[in-house]
Parts: C-alpha cells; sequence; structure tokens
C-alpha cells in the first residue's frame, strides 16, 4: 500500500523553505516552485512530496508536465 502525501500548510511551507512569503508567491508565478493545490473552500495546501522534490533541486525543478 502506498503512503499518503501530507499536505503543508503555508506556514510549514515557509519554515521548511526559509523563503519569505513575497518570495514564496513569486516563485510560483514565474513557476519555479510547485503550486498549492485547493483541499477544500477557501483552503490550500502543497504536496508534501512537491516540496521535497523542489528542496532537492531548487535550480532544476519544473512543474509536472513542463518540458
Amino acid at each position: 500500500m502506498s503512503r499518503l502525501d501530507r499536505f503543508l500548510r503555508e506556514q510549514e511551507v515557509l519554515q521548511l523553505t526559509s523563503l519569505s512569503r513575497s518570495t514564496l508567491w513569486r516563485e510560483i508565478k514565474a513557476q519555479r516552485f510547485p503550486r498549492p493545490v485547493p483541499i477544500s473552500a477557501g483552503r490550500v495546501g502543497w504536496r508534501e512530496s512537491m516540496i521535497a522534490a523542489w528542496q532537492h533541486d531548487p535550480m532544476s525543478w519544473k512543474p509536472q508536465g513542463a518540458a
């Protein structure tokens, strides 16, 4: 059985990455950081596995499906 992916809140992502809030959203807009996914009305989260993939190699990270 596969392990379920945990959703991280914005504050957790900021702590894990040491990015500022404005830098986080600028990097998301530039497609250099994983986009959050909607998890309920008015709530978003980041998949822990995507943050881990970005942390592994932030300079080479590409969104899934990108060439």
